[in-house]
């Protein structure tokens, strides 16, 4: 879907879909009362990605890079096409609940149906305006 042309503010982004559907896997232990998630902590099989989007501070700080303890990477970088990282997972669940084989990255929401495309718009479109706070 294209970039809206109103502005889109995190508080909105942030309701809608890191407050929806994100933080129960990707924040801080005392913030989910629990260990953090899989996303976070580990779990499920996974290694500790330390993405924590619980906040905006915890998601501007991005995750670990995969195999990496220290590194870390933003969620808003570019993939190998120019689509930022963040948007790459949210659009491969889709296909991925179409049948897709897996692509370059595992879709997000991980085995949950995934969050609508008008989500993910309001969301690119927060990203195209830079982020605001």
């Amino acid at each position: 879907l294209p970039i809206l042309e109103r502005p889109v503010t995190y508080k909105e982004v942030d309701a809608k879909i890191f407050h929806r559907t994100c933080w129960h896997c990707h924040s801080e232990p005392d913030y989910a009362i629990g260990d953090g998630g899989p996303g976070n902590s580990g779990g499920f099989g996974f290694k500790p990605r330390g993405l924590n989007l619980s906040d905006y501070n915890g998601i501007s700080a991005g995750a670990f890079e995969k195999g990496s303890a220290s590194k870390r990477i933003s969620i808003f970088a570019p993939m190998s096409d120019g689509t930022p990282r963040i948007i790459k997972v949210l659009m491969q669940r889709h296909a991925e609940a179409a049948g897709a084989p897996p692509g370059e990255v595992r879709g997000m929401p991980l085995a949950y149906p995934p969050i609508p495309l008008e989500d993910i718009q309001l969301l690119e479109t927060w990203i195209a305006q830079g982020r605001p706070r």
